[in-house]
């Protein structure tokens, strides 16, 4: 399947071969035209010998030659454009997909040392940041969670304080459950996580 981005710039290469196909064609087919016989008609009346047919068939021949080598100059250029810009972009866009899903532990691999590469680098740096925030929050919410549970045994004979407690550590779970539906590189942190610190 191809991208848009590919799309676009086989239609951006296939005009610049169609508009120097044109202007070849043009060219080659002024020689028969009326400009073309007068070209000869000139040519011949200054030259000795009256042989004027091989020189225009070689010049035929050398622009057919013209436009089979610039064809396969456009076509290669088009190859190596495709691989080294449009494929990069397209697994970057696949792994940006992936970490907006939530799956931190993707990874940019970086091949090019160009701005695309600059950008697989910031894309790999967003996730590492994500994962450090990701982490710090849930050792954060556990290390809350584990002091809220002491705090409550302490303060088990007020209700009152026991309730607004209970909402916090609630909030703490909610948060921590969130955190937890990330997929980090190195380890997930798990409610059996949380259970074995009390």
């Amino acid at each position: 399947m191809i991208s848009r981005i590919e799309f676009r710039l086989l239609n951006y290469f296939l005009l610049i071969a169609f508009a120097t196909i044109l202007i070849g064609v043009e060219f080659y087919f002024e020689m028969d035209t009326e400009n073309g016989l007068q070209l000869c008609n000139i040519a011949m009346q200054n030259l000795a010998d009256n042989n004027l047919n091989n020189p225009l068939n070689n010049l035929r021949n050398k622009i057919f030659i013209m436009f089979v080598v610039l064809s396969v100059v456009v076509a290669i250029v088009l190859t190596m454009f495709i691989k080294n810009i449009t494929s990069p972009l397209s697994k970057m866009a696949v792994v940006a997909r992936h970490i907006n899903a939530g799956d931190l532990s993707q990874i940019v691999d970086i091949d090019n040392h160009d701005e695309i590469g600059e950008v697989g680098i910031a894309i790999n740096e967003l996730a590492s940041n994500l994962q450090e925030v990701a982490s710090f929050t849930a050792t954060t919410t556990r290390e809350a969670r584990v002091s809220l549970k002491r705090l409550k045994r302490l303060v088990a004979d007020n209700p009152e304080i026991g309730a607004t407690i209970g909402n916090i550590e609630n909030n703490l779970l909610s948060m921590s459950n969130f955190v937890n539906s990330f997929k980090l590189l190195d380890t997930d942190i798990t409610e059996t996580d949380l259970k074995t610190n009390d």
